[in-house]
């Protein structure tokens, strides 16, 4: 899965097909407290693009809704593009059973943090070594033992 604005979304769907993943679609994200935009339309909207390599398992049962509304967190919010906690459990379910979410820009740690909370295992990768640092503190609060590791330029 990928979060963008429109603007990003056909190139994100090419790339998602040609890097071999199957494109399974695009699910809207709602943004009820959102900039309103002068002279156009309010920009209230993220988009989720997804895939899967191979093909969809649909034994598992699974349903999951195909739109999602919610506002980015305001207490707490220590990211510019932190997601929801309650979209972010939701999503990461679609990853298969035994397997490992992935998130290549933890920022602040909410896939993580959803990924624990959900009983999958989550590795991220974090470029910034502040926010490196938030995605850290937050995960090891979502812990019981010390047993993960958060990579990031110093690592």
């Amino acid at each position: 899965m990928v979060f963008s604005d429109w603007r990003q979304e056909p190139t994100t769907s090419d790339a998602l097909q040609m890097d071999g993943w199957t494109w399974q679609g695009t699910i809207p994200w709602i943004k009820p407290a959102s900039r309103p935009r002068k002279g156009g339309f309010k920009q209230s909207a993220e988009f989720i693009t997804w895939g899967v390599k191979g093909t969809l398992n649909n034994s598992r049962d699974l349903y999951l809704p195909g739109h999602f509304t919610a506002s980015q967190p305001r207490k707490d919010r220590v990211h510019i593009t932190q997601k929801p906690l309650e979209i972010m459990q939701q999503l990461v379910q679609i990853c298969p059973e035994n397997g490992v979410v992935l998130d290549p820009f933890t920022g602040s740690g909410s896939t993580g943090v959803a990924a624990l909370r959900e009983g999958w295992r989550f590795v991220g990768i974090e470029l910034s070594p502040h926010y490196a640092e938030i995605a850290e503190q937050r995960l090891r609060a979502e812990l019981t033992q010390d047993d993960f590791v958060l990579a990031g330029p110093e690592a």
